[in-house]
């Protein structure tokens, strides 16, 4: 029932997933009288085998990207979010997706599934894309924390060096962090400390730290900082990514050499604008939590929110909350 739409985008977006994934069987938790007529819409396209793998369970009540994200622990125990994370509480679903209030949705994961032992915070990890193909990277943490330390830092960068391991099969996964400059002596004493300890831990292939102006050229897999940070680093890019394309539509109206060349150029403005599409890159995973959450972007068209329904599928085939606690146990062993 979430996302900026709610039922229009992810109705539709979970059957093109069950269409897509013959192994994917879907739970819709929601207001059935809302999601109705999206079903009937596209129910004839479904074979009697996809449709026996969806079920429906129906809530009138849902939780606001305005409302207090605690009154989801308090008085919306009955809201879609909540019962959404309850099926994997459970072991009725294996993940959850939803494009919903993100507080809520981290506090009912916190509630429910608990954090991995050794993982003091959990983290919102994100997707990034690379200036060359198959160069993505991924960012955490984008909003679950606004203040990290040294610590919690140093548990980021195994926690996404597991998941992008897992996500895009480099592997060991390369670490940076987020920093005002390159050199030792740049950034909190929280930054400095996590390189530190980073430096020291064998485990992990550390890069060092990176600018901000470097986050698109591919040289870690994984790049930590605090929620704080995270969270306005990802809405800026995605701002400049929106103000470049709609700068690149403007310059091609309003110019008539542009439009009568319009057609040499179209197939590299068609590529160009298929790489940087928001939808492409869409799903963040609530890492640190013993079991699987995706948080699709609230304006996620329904290609996107398909993608965010695949992260799932490819977190739960590896399992990787059970990775992460495999990776974290020895680490908590060192700390005690």
């Amino acid at each position: 029932m979430g996302g900026d739409l709610g039922p229009p985008v992810t109705v539709p977006a979970a059957l093109l997933a069950l269409q897509k994934h013959q192994e994917l069987e879907l739970i819709l938790v929601g207001d059935q009288r809302v999601m109705e007529p999206f079903l009937d819409k596209r129910r004839g396209r479904l074979t009697p085998a996809q449709l026996g793998r969806l079920k429906v369970v129906h809530t009138e009540h849902t939780i606001s990207n305005t409302d207090n994200p605690a009154s989801i622990l308090r008085a919306r125990r009955n809201s879609s979010m909540f019962l959404a994370v309850e099926q994997v509480h459970t072991g009725q679903a294996d993940a959850c997706v939803s494009a919903g209030n993100t507080g809520a949705l981290l506090l009912a994961g916190r509630h429910l599934l608990k954090t991995i032992p050794g993982i003091e915070k959990p983290a919102i990890m994100a997707i990034i894309p690379g200036t060359r193909a198959g160069d993505s990277s991924y960012l955490l943490d984008v909003g679950a924390n606004i203040h990290n330390d040294a610590n919690e830092l140093y548990q980021f960068a195994h926690m996404g060096a597991v998941l992008a391991a897992s996500l895009s099969g480099r592997e060991p996964a390369r670490v940076a962090l987020l920093n005002i400059g390159e050199e030792a002596n740049k950034g909190t004493p929280a930054i400095q400390q996590a390189a530190e300890l980073l430096d020291a831990c064998e485990e992990l292939d550390f890069y060092g730290y990176i600018e901000g102006n470097q986050l698109f050229d591919g040289l870690a897999d994984v790049i930590v900082c605090d929620g704080f940070t995270g969270n306005i680093t990802i809405k800026t890019s995605a701002g400049a990514v929106n103000a470049m394309q709609r700068l690149m539509q403007s310059s091609l109206t309003q110019r008539w050499y542009y439009r009568a060349f319009g057609w040499v150029l179209k197939p590299l403005l068609k590529d160009l604008s298929h790489e940087i599409k928001p939808s492409r890159y869409n799903g963040a995973t609530l890492i640190g939590l013993q079991g699987i959450i995706i948080k699709s972007h609230g304006n996620a068209d329904c290609a996107g929110f398909v993608h965010a329904i695949e992260h799932a599928l490819n977190q739960i085939n590896d399992n990787v909350p059970a990775l992460i606690a495999g990776k974290m146990a020895p680490l908590q062993q060192q700390a005690n």
